[in-house]
């Protein structure tokens, strides 16, 4: 296409991180839908699996764009000025807040369980995608479960990575467990390769296991009332 424009003797520019490279500011509306805000890009952090900090390099805070969908690749290493300052845009908007992006366990405090709380958030997605990341997990559970964010209310996911090379059906099946026992609904994640291979032998198993009504109807246990 953009060859095409060319020939025509337009100026065409490509980029964005779907062409590795860094985004800059957020703007409403454009190429994602309304209710969808970004306050921040980009991960301290050196996952081998990820791309972000590939692309977008260590995070950046960004001016508040009104949103309660919020798509940051890692808030929670924001500064807390950064995070209280989000939480006060959300409290003004017409629907409670989702944080489909991820949150990182390891950095959930107290406090920043407080602000959920306080805006009444929905829907909270965080992260098990290493050994490593399971205590935290399990320890940002209990803080969640303090105040009120239970599993049988739904409102706490965790991204589960699975499919990546030298992992097995048992292995995974045994962490989206865990991840149910931590407090957490998992939502099962395909590695991809840098090529963007995915495994189709994956494919029926991570169908499974990232269907909330088939994932609850399968580890009733997990659900049933104290």
């Amino acid at each position: 296409m953009a060859q095409q424009w060319q020939s025509k003797g337009y100026s065409v520019k490509l980029g964005g991180p779907a062409y590795g490279k860094p985004a800059g500011e957020f703007t409403p509306g454009l190429y994602l839908k309304k209710g969808i805000t970004i306050t921040s890009r980009g991960c301290n952090n050196r996952c081998w699996f990820c791309k972000v900090h590939k692309t977008q390099g260590n995070i950046i805070e960004l001016s508040i764009k009104d949103g309660w969908i919020v798509q940051d690749d890692n808030l929670l290493a924001c500064g807390e000025l950064h995070i209280k300052r989000v939480f006060e845009m959300l409290e003004r908007q017409p629907e409670k807040p989702k944080f489909p992006g991820g949150l990182e366990a390891k950095l959930l405090r107290p406090w920043h369980v407080e602000l959920l709380h306080k805006v009444q958030a929905q829907q909270m997605f965080f992260e098990y995608d290493t050994e490593d990341d399971y205590e935290p997990l399990v320890e940002a559970g209990k803080l969640l479960n303090e105040f009120g964010f239970t599993l049988r209310k739904r409102k706490n996911w965790a991204y589960v990575l699975i499919g990546y090379p030298g992992d097995n059906f048992e292995n995974a099946e045994k962490r989206l467990k865990d991840t149910l026992a931590a407090g957490f609904i998992p939502f099962a994640m395909l590695y991809k390769s840098e090529c963007g291979f995915e495994d189709p032998e994956w494919k029926p198993f991570q169908r499974a296991w990232c269907r909330p009504a088939a994932i609850i109807s399968s580890n009733k246990e997990f659900f049933k009332p104290l």
